[in-house]
């Protein structure tokens, strides 16, 4: 709901040439703060953790009212990080616990459903509430969705059947503990997918505007209603078709999606690019989530969701990063930069459609040893 109106609140507080690192600022926290979300969530439980995330978000989203300096700004920014560092490890992990393996797919679509949506209502609904309101009372409105939030996870039950007491020493993690080595291929998969959503944040307010499109967050909602549609069958073909399939064919959209954005003039290439865009990510992001507690053992899912997110925020801070520096508030780079961003979104292609044919390979292997 904050994020299409942080470049103009730092832009009134004279940070017009670091808007860039809005993302980034965010995304490093969430990244560094994943291995302990992770085993926390295996050993404090689920709920404790989407509750800190969520208490976060309430204290973040109210701190953006008084901040009157950048470096204030961008301290809050990356104290915001962490809730995305928590809440979505805590309930990814938290669904796989309550739905049977044959349906793991589906459930991860259905987390990225809610997901879009509320992404969908914060986008269009927080400018609307900028227009009218202002930024302060934007920020109290994303403060108490946060309260909200905060409440509603108070009343889940607790997933994890041995859980444990919180303590400091939980926060000590040993090299094992930082990262599951299991979920690489997965990862990789969705680092380079995510540096497409990494330059679409960082660079879309403003090339809407220059394609024409008055409202910042319809780029961020065209995709999400297209994601939505797409997702409510995603998990399922992946429990059927296998997760590489699917996520290669997710790939296959996001690379069209940032090409035909590279060559918009108007509205109508910037809308069928959105279009692609979601139904990329809806068919990637359910596919590797649930692919990667397949590769999980029991009783680290928490850690095997958390290593793949760190995958994601590297994505993101790559894309949003390298995309707003080519981009540089020049709109004459904006092909450069989503050139870039196509040709980074079509290694996963290579590197699934391999994958596949190796995994063909070894199958034909062992019919013939049987």
């Amino acid at each position: 709901m904050v994020l299409p109106d942080l470049p103009v609140m730092l832009e009134s507080i004279g940070g017009k040439e670091f808007k860039w690192l809005i993302i980034p600022s965010f995304a490093i926290i969430a990244l560094l703060t994943r291995p302990f979300s992770g085993k926390l969530a295996d050993t404090v439980g689920r709920v404790f953790v989407m509750m800190m995330g969520a208490a976060i978000t309430m204290l973040a989203c109210g701190l953006y009212i008084f901040i009157p300096i950048i470096s204030l700004f961008f301290i809050n920014r990356a104290f915001h990080g962490f809730c995305a560092g928590f809440t979505p490890t805590g309930f990814t992990a938290y669904a796989d616990d309550i739905v049977p393996l044959e349906k793991r797919g589906e459930a991860m679509g259905i987390i990225g459903i809610c997901n879009n949506i509320g992404n969908a209502i914060g986008w269009v609904i927080g400018s609307k509430c900028t227009a009218a309101f202002g930024l302060d009372t934007m920020f109290v409105i994303a403060s108490l969705l946060g309260l909200i939030a905060l409440l509603i996870f108070t009343t889940l039950p607790e997933t994890v059947s041995n859980k444990q007491k919180f303590s400091f020493k939980l926060l000590k993690l040993n090299k094992k503990e930082l990262f599951e080595w299991r979920v690489l291929l997965p990862g990789w998969v969705m680092l380079l997918t995510a540096f497409t959503s990494g330059a679409i944040l960082a660079i879309i307010a403003d090339f809407s505007a220059f394609v024409g499109v008055s409202n910042k967050g319809q780029y961020m909602a065209i995709y999400i209603l297209s994601s939505l549609f797409i997702r409510f069958m995603a998990g399922r073909w992946s429990d059927r078709f296998g997760r590489k399939l699917i996520a290669l064919l997710g790939s296959i959209a996001l690379f069209a999606s940032m090409l035909t954005l590279a060559y918009a003039t108007d509205s109508v290439l910037y809308t069928v690019s959105s279009v692609l865009f979601g139904l990329g990510f809806g068919l990637v992001s359910p596919s590797l989530f649930a692919w990667a507690v397949d590769l999980s053992l029991p009783g680290l899912k928490g850690k095997a969701v958390g290593t793949l997110f760190i995958y994601l925020e590297i994505g993101i801070i790559l894309g949003s990063s390298i995309a707003g520096l080519i981009y540089n508030s020049n709109s004459d780079n904006f092909f450069l930069a989503l050139i870039i961003s196509a040709i980074v979104t079509f290694i996963p292609v290579i590197i699934l459609y391999r994958a596949m044919r190796l995994e063909t390979k070894m199958k034909m292997l062992k019919r013939r040893h049987l």
